[in-house]
């Protein structure tokens, strides 16, 4: 459960990360188009098509999926292992989201942070910001995993 994490971990991981994949959820249905026109700053009239808006749509429903996917690991399991299993995942999951994200950008638009909208800052910096938690409780920084609590075993 999420109460074996060290307190600012568990709140990022189990409070603000699953908040922000609902948002990022709600920004896809409330408006497809403006969230496929938002994923590259300054890049002009974005043609949108039925195709676009599914892939869109898609991308949503795995932002909801992981949000569920985080509710249901991390305040279900009493187990250390299968949280740091979860976390590692997100972790390589970081790695993929800021490459992909930096490639789709290009060099040149990717060192001009000061030309970045919203959705590019939280598609490379809270992703980022969510890795260095990640990394920092991996390395022990937080200090250690509380123990799990025990349950008396019924006879």
């Amino acid at each position: 459960m999420a109460s074996l994490l060290p307190t600012f971990p568990r709140l990022v991981f189990s409070v603000i990360e699953p908040i922000s994949l609902v948002a990022g959820f709600l920004g896809v249905v409330i408006d497809p188009a403006w969230f496929i026109a938002e994923q590259i700053p300054n890049a002009g009239v974005v043609p949108v098509n039925d195709n676009s808006i599914l892939v869109a749509w898609q991308l949503g429903n795995l932002y909801l999926l992981m949000a569920f996917m985080g509710i249901g690991i991390l305040y279900t399991t009493s187990e250390a292992k299968v949280v740091r299993g979860y976390l590692t995942a997100l972790w390589l999951g970081d790695v993929g989201h800021v490459a992909f994200t930096a490639y789709g950008l290009g060099l040149e638009t990717l060192m001009r942070p000061q030309e970045w909208n919203a959705m590019t800052r939280g598609n490379i910096t809270f992703t980022v910001f969510l890795f260095a938690v990640r990394s920092a409780y991996f390395l022990g920084m937080f200090g250690p995993d509380r123990p799990a609590p025990v349950t008396k075993k019924a006879h």
